[in-house]
């Protein structure tokens, strides 16, 4: 294999390893409303770049007597990138459906395999002598090692996992409130499948390598996957900081330069006629199309007006006038006979998790601790 990544292969590890390093920096210092998200995902195009810097230094021939012309010591280094990915993925989409979300304490808990995969290369490689290391590396045999091969599939499986439990949460809360996550994150579903796709190609890879431990294989078909999956990583990369940054430009989040054109204030008015007189915000099906056709605005015009005039998106701007409704609801006396459920239904919500996180967001309270002070204040 290290007669075959040279030149164009090892181009390709570069450019990954490059982009997202850039596309890191860039996030970083663009402050969001969103800011843990942006965070996250920015972490997570740092672990890519330092999984590829990994495969260019173990495997490109010329990077790799390079970096041992240097020392030994600074092979693996980044080979712990591997259990990041998956963690910062998960947690990424857990901060996208979650608008209080936090980095607690908690949430080390992710990352202790990475603790362990170190205490594990320090005693399997750094430890040892500078000689024996050199040796490992000149005739790959730390690279094919039972022990090395079989926590790189551990490793291998443990992303899938994450991977995994990322596509349930964005399923569960696809099934509870389909508009939320069509409108914030179109493009997220799609795009884990297709790492999902390719973690499992890494992963038949691994499990070809566990079965060359025992049986004679043909390293033809090794270095064909390992290829396949740099170039199918790096599409799957440019792919998802091309669909991040478009979504970025178009809420808002980095300045356009060429102006934009006036809002429309006659269509302002009947937004807001729609809302406040109508109450259209209360219809828990209420679609986008269906408020352009019931507004008599184009969907283009109407998507320009709200996110220009209001600074939200639609689907923020409905559950803003539901979430007030809502609360009026909860504090009216003659109300008191109606649980909570009952109440954020006829608002229009038809998800509990997300009025609940909403309100808990708006007014640092839980509906029933809300309610049950302001009935207490009422009665007095």
């Amino acid at each position: 294999m290290a007669e075959t990544l040279f030149n164009f292969h090892d181009l390709i590890l570069l450019l990954t390893s490059f982009e997202c390093l850039l596309f890191a920096l860039i996030i970083f210092s663009n402050k969001t409303n969103h800011q843990y998200s942006y965070t996250l995902f920015a972490a997570f195009l740092l672990s890519h770049a330092f999984i590829s810097l990994h495969e260019l230094v173990l495997w490109g021939a010329a990077f790799r007597e390079w970096v041992l012309a240097l020392s030994p010591n600074l092979f693996f280094v980044f080979n712990f990138s591997y259990l990041l990915d998956g963690p910062l993925i998960y947690l990424f989409i857990g901060s996208l459906f979650a608008p209080s979300f936090k980095l607690t304490k908690k949430v080390l808990v992710h990352f202790i395999p990475v603790i362990l995969f170190l205490i594990y290369l320090f005693f399997a490689f750094w430890f040892l002598e500078q000689s024996t290391k050199i040796d490992l590396i000149m005739s790959y045999d730390i690279a094919y090692s039972w022990h090395y091969v079989s926590i790189d599939l551990l490793t291998k499986t443990l992303r899938i996992g994450y991977i995994i439990m990322a596509l349930i949460l964005v399923k569960k809360h696809m099934s509870a409130d389909k508009t939320t996550v069509i409108e914030r994150t179109p493009w997220v579903y799609y795009l884990l499948n297709v790492f999902l796709v390719i973690l499992l190609w890494e992963w038949l890879l691994t499990s070809i390598k566990v079965y060359a431990l025992y049986h004679s294989i043909d390293l033809e078909l090794l270095e064909f996957i390992g290829l396949v999956d740099y170039y199918a990583m790096f599409a799957l990369i440019n792919l998802m900081m091309y669909v991040v940054l478009m979504e970025t430009i178009n809420k808002g989040s980095f300045k356009k330069s060429k102006s934009v054109e006036p809002v429309n204030l006659a269509y302002v008015s009947r937004i807001e006629t729609a809302m406040k007189k109508d109450k259209l915000f209360l219809n828990p099906n209420l679609s986008f199309e269906r408020f352009s056709e019931q507004v008599d605005i184009p969907v283009k015009e109407l998507s320009f007006t709200i996110n220009r005039h209001f600074n939200v998106n639609f689907y923020e701007y409905i559950n803003q006038y539901r979430i007030h409704e809502a609360r009026d609801c909860l504090v009216d006396i003659d109300n008191e006979d109606k649980n909570i459920t009952e109440i954020f239904y006829s608002a229009g919500f038809n998800s509990k998790s997300v009025y609940n996180t909403l309100f808990k967001k708006l007014y640092k309270s839980t509906p029933s601790q809300y309610r049950k002070e302001a009935l207490a204040k009422t009665s007095k």
